[in-house]
């Protein structure tokens, strides 16, 4: 497992908010709202994962990034999610 996978992996909220983004939820308040989180939490994953390369923001709405995508059939395929 590379870093990127474990700093995904062992943070429920990352997971949930990563999760939710890359099955094409693109509202952080809606994410926030589904899982019972609060909209500030939500925010600050998302931010870590902006700044990590793994999302990005356009006009509002988040959306997993090439290497997002890459990460995801990653986790996917090895069944960590």
């Amino acid at each position: 497992m590379s870093n990127i996978e474990g700093f995904i992996l062992s943070n429920k909220f990352r997971k949930a908010v990563f999760l939710e983004i890359s099955s094409g939820e693109n509202s952080l308040e809606r994410i926030a709202k589904k899982h019972h989180l609060l909209p500030q939490m939500v925010k600050k994953v998302a931010q870590e994962m902006v700044d990590k390369g793994l999302i990005k923001e356009k006009d509002g709405a988040f959306e997993l990034t090439e290497k997002g995508e890459k990460i995801f059939g990653k986790l996917k395929g090895s069944n960590a999610i």
